[in-house]
């Protein structure tokens, strides 16, 4: 319970990704404020050629989430189509120095937290 790497040091313009490899539990990656309903991302991503979304946090104050990633669930009810993989992925790029605190919105008193300090 809790994000590998919490606590990261990069530079300036580096871009970071979190996968979320556990197969049943979803996360999200959350910078400053929830958004109101906590399993959407916030509306300023956008997707990669890939399909992840990507944020950019230029100060501790963005609010940038997002929403929830991990894998659909692989097994289905007789009769139901496999359901979509899920997103499992997310990056966020950072143009200036400073320290980012980021957490798991859903787990976060649980003490998924963590910090991108960036130089």
């Amino acid at each position: 319970m809790r994000f590998l790497g919490d606590k990261i040091v990069i530079r300036a313009g580096d871009t970071v990704e979190w996968t979320n490899h556990d197969p049943v539990t979803p996360r999200t990656v959350t910078f400053g404020m929830e958004p109101a309903i906590i399993f959407n991302p916030t509306p300023n991503l956008t997707v990669d050629a890939d399909g992840a979304p990507h944020g950019v946090v230029s100060s501790p104050a963005d609010n940038v989430s997002s929403g929830v990633i991990g894998a659909a669930a692989q097994d289905t009810l007789a009769g139901n189509p496999q359901t979509p993989l899920g997103l499992t992925r997310f990056r966020v790029t950072f143009p200036s120095p400073g320290v980012f605190p980021y957490k798991c919105s859903l787990h976060d008193t649980l003490g998924i937290t963590g910090t991108a300090t960036l130089h």
